[in-house]
């Protein structure tokens, strides 16, 4: 009897073992994350940058972090089960437009298989340098320099026009003034 009930347990063990391997998948493979390289731009301006791998999975998750804070989630679920390509390569774009300088920083891209089996991958991370623009009073940008002496001429002009105006008609008034005093 005592025979017996060993069996009946490993019996049940081996049951359970059969059952629970799919219950936890390990991966197979590990596949590898690639991003665009580190990028400079100025204020204003748009960023595209990419993270790649090859790959696929019935359900993924992409998240985007920049200095390690989630900015971007994405999850996708593949329905197409009887056509999937064995090396399909897939992206996943970050699009930044308006760039400001407090958006410089490291974006990673981190990528979560769940179907198939559990895999996470990160990319190497692509570094976003902004520059400011360069403003003048008026809040346009300025790519010339205020010490000009072009932009001096151009400034000063209606001030100058006044003045032989004014001069133009002060001799008129003046001469005009003289001939009626001697009448």
């Amino acid at each position: 009897m005592k025979r017996c009930e060993n069996i009946k347990l490993l019996l049940r063990s081996l049951l359970f073992t059969s059952v629970c391997t799919s219950c936890w998948p390990v991966s197979s493979g590990t596949f590898v994350v690639t991003q665009s390289p580190d990028v400079s731009v100025m204020e204003g301006e748009t960023v595209n940058i990419t993270c790649c791998w090859a790959g696929t999975f019935e359900r993924f998750r992409v998240n985007w972090l920049k200095n390690q804070t989630v900015i971007k989630r994405e999850a996708k679920l593949n329905q197409s089960h009887g056509s999937l390509k064995k090396e399909a390569k897939t992206c996943s774009p970050l699009n930044i437009s308006n760039i400001r300088p407090e958006d410089s920083g490291t974006y990673i891209c981190k990528v979560t298989v769940e179907i198939p089996s559990l895999t996470e991958a990160t990319g190497n991370g692509t570094i976003i340098t902004v520059g400011e623009k360069m403003m003048n009073n008026n809040n346009h940008t300025d790519s010339t320099p205020s010490s000009s002496p072009v932009i001096f001429i151009l400034r000063s002009l209606p001030f100058i026009l006044l003045v032989l105006i004014f001069c133009c008609f002060r001799n008129k008034w003046t001469t005009s003034q003289r001939h009626s005093c001697w009448k």
